[in-house]
């Protein structure tokens, strides 16, 4: 690597408040998605905490936290190394989450109570009335509605597997496809609203529609920083 893979993109500066972690986090995954590191290359904790004249602590959480999203591995001499995170691969993970979020909703449609649809639609009118969004103010909305939906198909493993594979794509966050806050509030609006009415067909096609919206997003995010 050299120190270019480390120069700070436009497109991710960080807010004020949020820690070294976040900001090597953030600088790391753009070198992954760009392919200005390649699968199979190690990553090493020192020689990037002096590239980006910060102290290996941050560094260290960020790359534990890609190692646990699947983005990293363990290579030969249990370095980390970079995992395939072609456009395939996402692709592949979110046919997955369309399988399995799509039938969740059908389950769950009829089971949203009203304290729960009220609670949604309150984080979501928060959501839409900040100035700025952070990636965590962002996720913890758009997890309150996959997770109220997954939760109320009434299957804890399918709860579960939902989580891990929305965890796996959770590197798309607000910074980088940020056109798709509001498009993608409406949808989450719609959907709370149509699991607490009683059509799962109408359900199921929402969620349906919104996943395949957020594929097309992440895929010609990536398509576009890597021409």
């Amino acid at each position: 690597m050299t120190k270019d893979l480390l120069a700070e993109p436009g497109s991710t500066a960080e807010a004020p408040d949020q820690s070294l972690a976040n900001v090597a986090y953030g600088r790391i995954m753009d070198m992954l998605l760009s392919g200005q590191v390649k699968p199979g290359e190690a990553l090493h904790e020192r020689r990037l905490a002096q590239m980006m004249q910060i102290s290996r602590t941050p560094v260290r959480e960020a790359l534990f936290r890609l190692e646990a999203e699947a983005l990293l591995i363990r290579g030969a001499g249990r370095n980390l190394v970079v995992a395939d995170i072609s456009v395939e691969s996402y692709v592949r993970l979110l046919d997955l989450r369309r399988i399995q979020e799509v039938e969740a909703a059908a389950r769950a449609t009829g089971r949203i109570t009203p304290e729960v649809l009220v609670r949604v639609e309150a984080a979501l009118d928060h959501l839409l009335q900040l100035n700025e969004v952070t990636s965590a103010q962002h996720w913890a909305v758009d997890d309150l509605v996959h997770h109220s939906i997954a939760e109320a198909a009434g299957n804890p493993m399918l709860t579960q597997s939902i989580r891990d594979l929305r965890r796996r794509t959770h590197i798309f966050n607000t910074h980088r496809i940020s056109h798709r806050l509001r498009p993608g509030a409406e949808e989450h609006r719609a959907l709370i609203r149509a699991a607490a009415g009683d059509d799962p067909d109408h359900t199921r096609q929402l969620m349906g529609d919104h996943i395949d919206h957020v594929r097309d997003a992440i895929v010609d995010y990536i398509l576009g920083i890597r021409r």
